[in-house]
């Protein structure tokens, strides 16, 4: 079957976007995975009262992190959306934090979907 003119622009259109959304995902998640932010989002997720109740200590964090951070009139936004493996479950976390300059990191909100529902 030979494929027409319309149809090689189709495909290689559909490749490309496809290609385009996977570059942008893997260099979202690895930058992400190295952003100062996100260490900080892990020591906290640590100590949380909260998720350590809900999943125990945690032993390890996802290999995909994702969200965005964002700076704006020198204060940084932060949304860091990672899996975290805990002694009892696992859960999804989404934590939004701020810091403004010269101020400690505020956690503005928390939120943790049980992965095993």
């Amino acid at each position: 079957m030979k494929i027409g003119r319309g149809g090689k622009i189709l495909i290689y259109t559909v490749l490309g976007v496809f290609l385009f959304v996977i570059i942008v995902t893997v260099g979202n998640t690895i930058r992400i995975s190295n952003s100062r932010e996100f260490l900080v989002a892990k020591e906290y997720l640590k100590s949380n009262p909260e998720i350590l109740e809900k999943v125990g200590e945690i032993k390890d964090f996802g290999n995909f992190p994702s969200g965005s951070i964002r700076s704006e009139d020198g204060s940084i936004f932060a949304q860091i959306e990672v899996e975290v493996q805990g002694a009892k479950s696992r859960a999804d976390i989404v934590l939004i934090m701020s810091k403004s300059p010269n101020a400690a990191w505020s956690y503005d909100e928390i939120l943790i979907k049980d992965s095993n529902d």
